[in-house]
């Protein structure tokens, strides 16, 4: 069952407390082209506070869900605008307060050199949960051409049409680093959920 994440993305833009109000925020987001045609996403998250009364330790982030949003344009026999979206995501064990980790996802490169995809997606963002809420985001978590009403108009759409692509944009544990030339960096400790067995 789907979480109504939209419900929580009301996206309250940055302020000048954004940070002490959040448990955690995206402080950047870098793309770069690896071998076979491979994009990869770097996402850099930092820890704040963990307001939660039950936090085993204040100082200490946990279950950080990170989700990731792509879209890109492709063309149609009639010549209408439709997209392409992708959608992957990692959960983070914990963060100490103050120090950032890092996040990666990878677009396959057959998919890439197929339907000729740039390196930057030109709609992308990226979404932040902490023990199921879901957290405000600011204009480091997403593109330039996106804002408060496209980001969640591209979730809705997304949810509703990502179902083909499911497993395509895949996190770190599911990509072939070494085969093409990642070399990911203080790379965040992750929960890996093991498909349950039918």
């Amino acid at each position: 069952m789907k979480r109504l994440i939209l419900l929580a993305l009301s996206l309250c833009f940055a302020s000048n407390l954004f940070a002490q109000n959040i448990p955690a925020q995206v402080d950047n987001i870098k793309f770069k082209n690896l071998s076979d045609d491979w994009v990869e996403m770097e996402v850099k998250i930092k820890a704040n506070r963990n307001l939660a009364p039950d936090a085993k330790n204040e100082r200490f982030v946990d279950n950080i869900k990170v989700m990731g949003y792509f879209a890109y344009e492709i063309k149609t026999k009639d010549k209408s605008k439709a997209f392409d979206f992708y959608k992957a995501e990692v959960e983070i064990i914990s963060i100490e307060q103050g120090k950032t980790e890092h996040v990666y996802f990878y677009m396959p490169g057959i998919v890439v050199k197929r339907d000729r995809l740039p390196k930057t997606p030109p709609y992308f963002f990226v979404a932040l949960e902490v023990n199921g809420q879901v957290l405000p985001i600011d204009k480091r978590a997403y593109s330039k051409n996106l804002n408060d009403d496209t980001i969640r108009s591209m979730k809705i759409k997304a949810d509703a049409e990502s179902e083909p692509n499911d497993y395509i944009l895949k996190p770190s544990y599911n990509a072939p680093l070494g085969e093409i030339g990642a070399r990911p960096s203080k790379m965040a400790p992750m929960i890996i959920r093991e498909p349950k067995k039918q």
